[in-house]
């Protein structure tokens, strides 16, 4: 009698138990997108039902049972009895004509019976134009797209310069979706107001998935899974600029700074599921251009008419006839916000008369882009007309980086002195009075939650900070928290909280802000711990990132102020001394590599290099050309690593530094295995061992890695073993998810796949923790290995697919399909050889005319210099070119370094 797995009684055993997915995948030794596949019901067979004929499927039903407390019968239902009882039915594969892509998973916590709709969400309020005029047929373009089922392109941006009306026709763009639930979600997250990544994943997260929560690293692959779920959910994102690179350090004008982001958006544009993006952006988004078409694609906003800036000086109250106003819009050029300025300034403070106002002062060059240049001469000519109050409260709101309540300028207002000027003595009623009017005048914006957020546009903040520069240093300093002076001091122990970091994170941005570089680096250094405690202990990359590149952009604080992001690794604090600033250098590469970053990486292992070449500091220098070895390992350049590790063995030689002799001898060790010189890469470790090196973290995984490519399973499996015991004791979670998965591998060549996925969930511990990208594509790279593992023992077995899309081999396609995007957009050269040979594999399992081409694919992306990698890749382009192959004749998996 065929029968069914009950995965609606394992949800409710789950809650009922308090447990979270990912505590009861760890319970019971399995992979929690194995787990999914359970509570989700993936993995009942449309037409066969479940069967527990395979020894990895009894385990796992025999473990929640124990788990759970649960029997069997309440866990297998035969069809008959689920008709009689009508249960609700399993839920079926998703569509074959989907994209491979990582399996959608369950919501941590769904109702009983889950909302097909949501409510828009509005994280950010976005900037509403007081007087909104034209653009009908702009909006006329964008309806239909964001109605469409699967509109072209996925990622669309309003491109314009500021002040060009992007918000305000995202806006109006959005306000005709209205509020009411729809059937795919509407998430609104602005960047001039947050630039956070990891808190706009966190929330795009909750909202998507309904309430889930994930571990910062994971957060990512979460969303995306959550956004292909086939609901045709929109992400409006506005003010993109601050968030993009404006060109010079090795960035390319439009290049999104923040990796996490250039993936989901990359993501985007390939296509998950029917979701899209409307952005807002200065810049356009280069990371796109391969797939501009159907991928991306841009809606440039031109200015306003003769006609329409009319119209928008009449709603501001200016009286006139039409040749009349045109002249007196004529030299704004129909930049929209300087014909909304000129509108509000005329109509409110020169009584609606343009003969009042002097057009000549338009002439005035105040900077090089002519319609930013006629904006501030309207912007001058307001300053000098406000109130000297109102004019000063704008000022001071101006300083503050982002939207504001009002205790943070009453903050500025009791500090006294210069920082408070003529709003000296002012309390919470005049200030409420004075944002009022300067609201009505179009000036600024306000937010209405429980506490009214207040801002502006990012072009009259940057006119009215400019006249405040010099109180920059005080404000920064009364906005300090109280608790400055213990945070200034080293804590007995390196923060974990989130609130405790983000005071941190703030208070450096607040003491580069006063030019107080050296005691911002000692709050990172000695507060935050560093590298050593942010990066390796908490996993905190994206924020680590951050925290480092606000210190290049406080370089020239008047590009910062301007929203330049700044990003040139060689741009360093001048104050700080010159070893401090090669370890800034240093440490920004580990964050950037950390985050798949490896192009930024290597730059700023440069600039270290030739800082402390400069500074004749042999130590560093050798670590530093060891690093950058590395990275061009895990790029694919292995001359240049050969090279650069040969480089650092010298220097190190010729000081006498036996410890930094034997790292660069294990990395030249690991180099050559992946150039194919076996017999020089044994030679390298040998002579690492005799100089006493035990070959311990990272130089004996790598040996492990040649035990196991070269067949001694055996070694590589004690090896790791050895070396995880070490990682795990001295709390290196980064090397123990090496480790982990090295292990897993060699575990998969004993055919013990149980134990080769608890290996995999492990390791897959630090990646949701971090989102390391070397570390996910191993976790990738073995998850696939297992999927093809798992059915080529059921092929052996007789057991035939009948739907490739609840296989294993489907699993194995999309995990490495999944890591196949990541190591293509990060640039790990051999990862990416190694994984499209597994997607080429998983497609020869599946039967797919694909296979071929897949296989083609890989070797012709393989560099020679990759001796390995090129070789499998040119193994499996003549095992599937091979004529009349069994589908059920298993290819041993043959693992290969990295």
């Amino acid at each position: 009698m065929p029968q069914v797995f009950h995965h609606e009684a394992l949800l409710r055993a789950r809650l009922d138990l308090n447990l979270t997915q990912e505590q009861l995948a760890a319970a019971v030794g399995v992979d929690v997108r194995t787990y999914r596949r359970y509570e989700s019901g993936a993995v009942n067979d449309p037409r066969q039902g479940f069967s527990v004929r395979h020894p990895t499927r009894r385990r796992m039903l025999e473990r929640l049972c124990v788990e759970l407390g649960l029997t069997e019968e309440e866990l297998l239902l035969d069809t008959n009895a689920l008709a009689h009882d009508q249960r609700p039915t399993p839920t079926p594969p998703r569509s074959t004509s989907l994209p491979p892509s990582a399996p959608s998973p369950a919501p941590e916590s769904p109702p009983a019976s889950p909302p097909t709709t949501l409510v828009p969400l509005h994280v950010h309020a976005l900037q509403r134009a007081k007087h909104f005029v034209g653009r009908a047929p702009l909006l006329a373009m964008l309806s239909p797209w964001i109605a469409a089922p699967r509109p072209a392109p996925r990622v669309l941006t309003l491109l314009g310069v500021g002040g060009a009306g992007k918000t305000a026709v995202l806006d109006r763009a959005l306000a005709e979706l209205g509020d009411a639930p729809q059937r795919g979600g509407v998430f609104v997250w602005s960047f001039y107001e947050d630039e956070r990544i990891e808190s706009f994943l966190a929330e795009a997260l909750r909202y998507f998935a309904r309430g889930a929560e994930s571990g910062p690293g994971e957060r990512l692959l979460r969303l995306e899974e959550a956004l292909r779920d086939g609901a045709p959910h929109l992400l409006a994102l506005d003010g993109l600029e601050v968030v993009q690179a404006e060109g010079g350090g090795g960035r390319a004008h439009g290049e999104l700074v923040d990796p996490l982001l250039r993936r989901l958006l990359c993501a985007l544009a390939r296509g998950l599921g029917a979701a899209r993006a409307l952005v807002t952006s200065r810049f356009s988004l280069t990371d796109l251009d391969p797939w501009a078409g159907d991928g991306a694609g841009s809606l440039p906003l031109s200015s306003l008419s003769s006609g329409e800036a009319s119209d928008l000086l009449r709603a501001w109250g200016v009286r006139g006839d039409d040749d009349t106003l045109r002249g007196l819009s004529a030299p704004s050029g129909g930049h929209a916000l300087s014909v909304a300025v000129l509108g509000s300034y005329v109509g409110s403070l020169l009584g609606g008369d343009p003969a009042a106002f002097r057009s000549a002062a338009l002439v005035d060059a105040a900077r090089d882009d002519a319609l930013a240049r006629r904006l501030a001469s309207i912007l001058s000519a307001y300053a000098d007309a406000l109130p000297p109050s109102e004019r000063d409260l704008l000022a001071r709101l101006s300083l503050l980086p982002a939207a504001a309540e009002e205790e943070a300028l009453l903050t500025m207002v009791r500090a006294g002195g210069m920082l408070a000027g003529t709003l000296a003595g002012w309390g919470i009623a005049e200030l409420r009075r004075g944002l009022a009017r300067l609201e009505r005048l179009g000036l600024v914006f306000v937010a209405r939650a429980e506490r009214p957020l207040y801002s502006t546009h990012p072009f009259v903040r940057d006119h009215f900070r400019a006249l405040a520069a010099g109180l920059r240093p005080a404000a920064a300093a009364a906005l300090a928290s109280s608790s400055e002076g213990s945070l200034l001091r080293a804590p007995r122990h390196a923060p974990r909280d989130t609130a405790t970091l983000e005071l941190h994170e703030a208070l450096i941005g607040q003491l580069l802000e006063q030019g107080r570089a050296v005691d911002a680096w000692d709050v990172y250094r000695r507060g935050l711990g560093g590298f050593s405690h942010l990066g390796l202990v908490l996993g905190e990359m994206s924020r680590g990132a951050r925290v480092l590149r606000a210190f290049s952009a406080a370089t020239d604080l008047d590009r910062q102020a301007d929203g330049v992001q700044d990003d040139d690794p060689h741009r360093l604090p001048e104050a700080l001394p010159p070893l401090s600033r090669a370890e800034l250098a240093y440490e920004r590469g580990l964050y950037a590599a950390a985050l798949g970053e490896l192009g930024f990486a290597r730059r700023c292992y440069e600039a270290h290099n030739r800082l402390v070449e400069d500074l004749q500091e042999p130590i560093h220098l050798t670590t530093g050309l060891r690093t950058l070895a590395y990275t061009e390992r895990l790029a694919g350049s292995l001359r240049s690593a050969l090279a650069l590790v040969d480089r650092a063995i010298a220097i190190a030689e010729r000081d006498t530094h036996p410890a930094h002799i034997t790292r660069g001898l294990s990395l030249r060790a690991a180099i050559l295995h992946d150039l194919g010189d076996d017999g020089a890469a044994a030679d390298a470790f040998a002579a690492a061992r005799s100089l006493g090196d035990r070959l311990t973290a990272r130089r004996g995984l790598w040996e492990a890695e040649r035990e196991l490519a070269l067949g001694h399973v055996g070694d590589a499996s004690r090896t790791a073993r050895r070396i995880l015991g070490q990682c795990e004791h001295l709390g290196w979670q980064g090397h123990a998810s090496h480790a982990h998965a090295l292990l897993g591998h060699a575990l998969l060549e004993e055919r013990d796949l149980l134990a080769a996925t608890e290996s995999l969930t492990r390791a897959r511990h630090w990646v949701t923790v971090s989102g390391e990208v070397e570390a996910a594509l191993r976790c990738h790279e073995l998850a696939a290995r297992i999927g093809l593992a798992r059915e080529a023992i059921r092929r052996e077995g007789g057991v035939e697919a009948l739907d490739a899309t609840n296989s294993a081999t489907h699993e194995a396609a999309v995990e490495a399909d999944t890591g196949l995007q990541l190591a293509t957009l990060s640039g790990f050269g051999p990862a990416r050889t190694r994984l499209a040979i597994l997607a080429a594999r998983a497609a020869f399992f599946a039967g797919s005319s694909e296979a071929l081409v897949l296989a083609r694919a890989a070797l012709a992306g393989a560099d020679l210099d990759d001796a390995r990698g090129h070789a499998e890749a040119q193994r499996w382009v003549e095992i599937v070119s091979a004529p009349a192959q069994p589908l059920h004749t298993p290819v041993p998996p043959r693992p290969t370094s990295g």
